[in-house]
Formats: C-alpha cells, structure tokens, sequence
C-alpha cells in the first residue's frame, strides 16, 4: 500500500502544480528541487555566483535498505557550499562550477559523507556559422541512488563518474544546421562485496549526429543518429545504436512540441545476436507567465554498467518550476525509468522520484524552502523492492558578482 499511496501522492501534486504554471529541469540533490543559482549572464568580464546552502530534514531510509530488511531512518543536516564562474566574450564563453554537499547524520555518523559535483564548459565560434563547444564533468556520490544511472540498483555504494564531451555546430544555410559530438563516460563503484555482480562500472564512448531544417519560421524537420561503445566490468564490447526522423514546431508563443521515430539497435555480442526495436520520443513545454511546464517521454537502448552492458529503457518525466507571487514560488519533478536488461532474461528495474519544495525569497539573495522527496525502486528479483521518504527545510544564499 505504500507504494500505491506514494504514487498517487506524486501524480496529484504534479498535476496540481503543472495546471497553475510550468517547470524548469532541476537535479534533484539531497532534499532539493530548488537549490538553483542560475543568473542572467552579461557579456564582457566575469561573472562569479558563490552560494551556500544549508539544510535539515528526516530520511526515512539511510542505509538504503530493501522493503522489509532493516530500514533505519534518521536526521541529517546538509552544507553544500558552491560556485559559479562564467564568461561571454565576443566569439564564444567559458563557465565552470563546482558544488559539494556535507551530510552530516545525527544517530548514525559512520554514514557522514561529502557529494563532490564539478563541470567546465566552453564555446567557440570558429566562423560565421561554425561552432566547437567542449564541456567536462566529475561527481562523486556516496550512493548511486543520487548517480541517477540508467539500469543501476539504488544502494549505499560510493561511486564516481566523469563524461567528456566535444562537438560542432554548422549552419549550412538559413533552413538547415547540423551539429556533430564525440562523447566519452567512466563510471567507477567502490568495492563492495555485497554488489559486485550488480555494480560493474566500465567506461563508453561514442559519437553522434543531428540535423534540423526549418520549413517555416514554426516548424522544423529534425534528424538524430547515435553509436557508443561500452566496456562494462570485462573485456566483451556492447555496440548501442540510435536513429530517429521527428520535427519540432511552436504552436503557439508559449506551447512548444516535438515528437521523433525511429530504430534502437544492439549489436551482437556474447549475450546473443543483435537486437532491433522501435525508438521514439516526445516532448512537449509550456510557458506560463515566468515559469514553464516541460513533459518528456522516451523508448530507446542505453548503455548501463549495472547488471549488463545494454538496456531497453522507458522514461517519462513531468517537470514544474511554478513562480506563486512576487517572493513566492513553488518546484516540483516527477521521474520514471524502467530498464529491461539485454543481456539477463527477464530482469527489469523500474525507478521513481518525485520531489517539490515550496520557497520564499526573504531577500534578493536569501531563500528558504520546505521540500519533500521520494524514490522508489524494483526489480523482478527476490528482496529488491526499496523506497525512501525525505522532508524538511532549507536555506539558500547567493550573491552573484561581477569582475571586470
């Protein structure tokens, strides 16, 4: 009953809040789905926004333990100082952030930990109509329930991962662009006993390339295609391939759509022949006043360094960033992923979050929320039902500064 119950409280205050006003895409850390320092940045000089925030609530399951087994919950206060650095020049930009998170827990203080998030990322215009863009990201967290990995069971596991990204951006014309990336992933769990056959860790690389032509000044024609390479915990290479033909199109000033099709292939590998399913993708966002609506569905093959190297992944999310009054405002994500394993017949894990927080701007530079989350998770093996319920409050400062 407490799953039907957690559920349903998610799919109404979802509503609730997408009805009266539209959302922004927010990562939701310990307890936070508005602990954003996002700012307007100006052209020329250097813009720095140092924040910190500091929090306290109830986490109902610590130790991340399954249904039924011993969940223990407990108090825990948070200190996640950050800061934000960023430069626009007249040919491209630099930014760079870094955000590390202090958990301290009341009872159970074996369990103190420090969730390290790191990132730089740059553009250059190499021409009129050309563009490179670099970026790179490092984080550390002390479970991988916080990870957000496709296809990985949530546990008290310490794990660390680093993506690496390059890509052009071509305008062939004034109807049609086309971008081309090459990407590179490590992920890497600490050493559990407990979780080796179902934390591998392994690194992936790959590229991929898009195309969209405008026909009129709503409406575009998109095109996507992507190939990664992964090597999870052994030396056997799983091949994931993606194309899809979609358009994207404005209703209307404040109502934007975009809808995709295509193929999802897994190649052939020790595990079997090569697999071939149908791949799509919708999205839709809605402006309201200063906040935004934006809802996501996706069905594809993803790379996965939990049980197996590849996986038929679903995924659907709702989220709302919903301004109340003039200091008043509300954030609410809504989250579900399930993941078929190729590689282990009959193994599916599907994951849920739900987060909001409701804050009040005392000050330009001073916010204070109350938040509530949860997360669930199954898969289809004995003992692997798990779910976790966190509130309280939270204060965030900020003070974005400008260095010439």
């Amino acid at each position: 009953m407490r799953q039907y119950s957690t559920g349903v409280l998610a799919v109404l205050a979802t509503c609730v809040l997408t009805l009266t006003v539209p959302v922004s895409a927010q990562n939701g850390r310990f307890g936070s789905a508005g602990a954003s320092t996002e700012t307007p940045i100006a052209a020329g000089g250097w813009n720095v926004t140092p924040s910190v925030l500091w929090g306290t609530g109830w986490d109902s399951n610590v130790l991340l333990k399954g249904r039924g087994d011993d969940e223990h919950g407990d108090m825990v206060n948070v200190l996640n100082p950050r800061a934000e650095a960023s430069r626009i020049g007249r040919r491209g930009y630099f930014s760079g952030t870094y955000d590390g998170a202090f958990l301290l827990y009341r009872e159970l203080s074996a369990l103190n930990s420090y969730d390290q998030h790191g990132s730089v990322a740059a553009k250059h215009q190499l021409s009129k109509h050309v563009t490179l863009s670099l970026s790179d990201s490092f984080s550390a967290s002390p479970t991988t329930e916080l990870a957000l990995l496709v296809g990985v069971p949530f546990t008290r596991t310490g794990v660390r991962t680093n993506e690496a990204h390059g890509g052009v951006e071509a305008e062939l014309s004034k109807r049609t662009a086309i971008n081309a990336a090459y990407q590179f992933e490590w992920v890497q769990f600490d050493l559990d006993p407990a979780f080796v056959a179902v934390l591998r860790g392994g690194h992936s690389h790959g590229g991929s390339f898009g195309m969209r032509h405008k026909l009129s000044e709503r409406t575009a024609l998109t095109a996507e295609y992507d190939r990664h390479f992964s090597t999870v915990g052994g030396p056997e290479v799983f091949d994931t391939q993606n194309a899809s033909i979609g358009f994207d199109r404005q209703v209307t000033e404040a109502i934007r759509i975009a809808a995709a099709g295509g193929f999802s292939r897994a190649g052939e590998n020790a595990f079997g022949p090569a697999l071939t399913r149908p791949h799509y993708h919708i999205g839709a966002s809605r402006r309201v006043q200063t906040g935004n609506v934006d809802v996501f569905y996706d069905r594809s093959f993803a790379r996965s360094f939990g049980f197996g190297g590849t996986t038929d992944t679903t995924e659907f999310a709702v989220r709302a960033n919903m301004p109340l009054s003039r200091k008043l405002y509300a954030l609410s994500t809504l989250s579900w992923r399930s993941s078929s394993y190729l590689q282990v017949r009959d193994t599916t894990l599907d994951s849920r979050w739900f987060e909001a927080s409701v804050g009040y701007m005392a000050q330009p530079w001073v916010r204070i929320e109350g938040y509530y989350g949860t997360s669930y998770q199954t898969a289809e093996l004995p003992g692997s039902t798990y779910d976790r319920n966190r509130f309280g409050v939270q204060v965030i400062t900020l003070k974005p500064m400008r260095i010439r």
